[in-house]
């Protein structure tokens, strides 16, 4: 009769540590607004990812030339605005710095992809300034990845 005992007290032991650790991922460290703030940050690396799948097809040779290259572009300046009001957003609900600076490098990097481009399209598709534009890219998808990542939040 003790061996059940003892294997309900395990039971309840391990249950706890399931619950504390679920609640930790999702994001309840010191509130339930932090938890938030994860969910808007990886809709914000979503939106952003797709920003620059655009951007970066966009930059392919005589890409923004085309009949449709007007259209992109006002779609990519669209989708822009919409993630850098999303960003702010992000940044001013950001419970500590780490997401506060995460968000800010994120909406840095947005601003300077996007004044790349637009550098790009003024230059009418130089080939110096492509590079550029990926260079900026890259750095904007790199910033994109700390906002998804809930390696802060766990612990």
């Amino acid at each position: 009769m003790t061996w059940l005992w003892f294997l309900l007290g395990a039971i309840v032991v391990i249950g706890v540590i399931v619950v504390v650790l679920v609640l930790r991922y999702m994001g309840v460290r010191d509130s339930v607004v932090t938890g938030g703030w994860l969910a808007q940050g990886i809709d914000a690396y979503r939106k952003g990812s797709a920003l620059h799948e655009k951007m970066t097809a966009a930059v392919q040779p005589g890409a923004l030339g085309t009949a449709d290259g007007a259209a992109r572009w006002a779609d990519i300046q669209r989708r822009a605005d919409d993630l850098a009001a999303e960003l702010n957003a992000l940044q001013q609900a950001a419970v500590g710095p780490e997401d506060r600076s995460a968000a800010a490098d994120a909406l840095g990097s947005l601003h300077e992809a996007r004044s790349a481009m637009e550098a790009y399209r003024d230059a009418g598709g130089d080939a110096e300034q492509a590079e550029a534009v990926r260079d900026r890219l890259s750095a904007f998808e790199e910033s994109l990845r700390a906002l998804r990542s809930p390696r802060q939040h766990l612990w």
